[in-house]
């Protein structure tokens, strides 16, 4: 007879662990897609619009293109971005960067929906919750 108990009782604990780990997936998700839609919303808000060359594009899991531009206040930045449309290494195509950090931009062309992101993402977490809360609940 303890021998099926403790069975039992070492499943609610895996139970519990996999709920624990899947709230703070959750927590990740919203996280992640928190600094996602900040970061659309203050270049859409304050961003400023500059040219840049395209030095390099790497085609992988998620493209990317390698850009260099300079600020309206003078500084140069080389930085990585995957929000982009389409470019192709030595082509000149417009940023919009955050005048208080530089290295926060994206292509003009890609746009500024926030709401993507929020609803992908938020699909994402609001799943890992549910899933936590059902595997805490008693």
């Amino acid at each position: 007879m303890s021998g099926p108990r403790s069975h039992r009782g070492k499943h609610r604990g895996d139970d519990r662990l996999e709920a624990a780990v899947s709230l703070v997936a959750a927590a990740v998700f919203i996280g992640i897609g928190y600094f996602e839609i900040h970061d659309l919303y203050l270049l859409k808000h304050r961003g400023e619009v500059v040219s840049a060359t395209v030095l390099d594009e790497s085609n992988g899991k998620s493209s990317s293109i390698t850009v260099r531009y300079r600020t309206l206040a003078g500084e140069t930045v080389t930085d990585d971005t995957s929000n982009y449309e389409d470019a192709d290494p030595g082509d000149t195509i417009q940023v919009v960067y955050d005048p208080k950090k530089p290295s926060r931009m994206q292509a003009a062309d890609y746009g500024f929906d926030y709401w993507i992101p929020g609803v992908i993402l938020g699909l994402i977490a609001a799943g890992f919750l549910a899933y936590g809360i059902v595997g805490l609940w008693p």
